[in-house]
């Protein structure tokens, strides 16, 4: 049985063009592993050492552009859209700053 993260993987980045169906494979797959462990590393949400280094791999490729792998996120946004009268649309644009705080003093650089 496919796991929900797949079924999701599959209809969002799987008629992704991106030159060869076996980088659009990996889109999926490295979807899916995100997917399943959104709070993680790469390293942490893949399986294994060599997925790990597959998704690096599909990363560097500059023959991907991120705008191929978006085209198919960005279609299906839009279809589940259509649906809906109005979208809300809500994002977090806070910045946080501890630069001045006393209790970080000597803590080395702050994010």
């Amino acid at each position: 049985m496919e796991s929900k993260s797949n079924e999701w993987a599959k209809n969002e980045f799987g008629n992704a063009v991106l030159g060869d169906k076996r980088l659009t494979d990996r889109l999926v797959d490295i979807a899916d592993s995100l997917a399943n462990m959104p709070e993680s590393s790469i390293n942490q949400a893949c399986e294994s050492w060599s997925e790990a280094k597959a998704a690096y791999r599909f990363f560097q490729n500059e023959s991907i552009k991120e705008a191929d792998i978006l085209a198919s996120h960005i279609t299906k946004t839009v279809e589940r859209a259509k649906d809906y009268k109005r979208i809300i649309v809500i994002q977090d644009t806070s910045f946080l700053s501890y630069t001045g705080h006393k209790k970080t003093s000597g803590l080395g650089h702050k994010c």
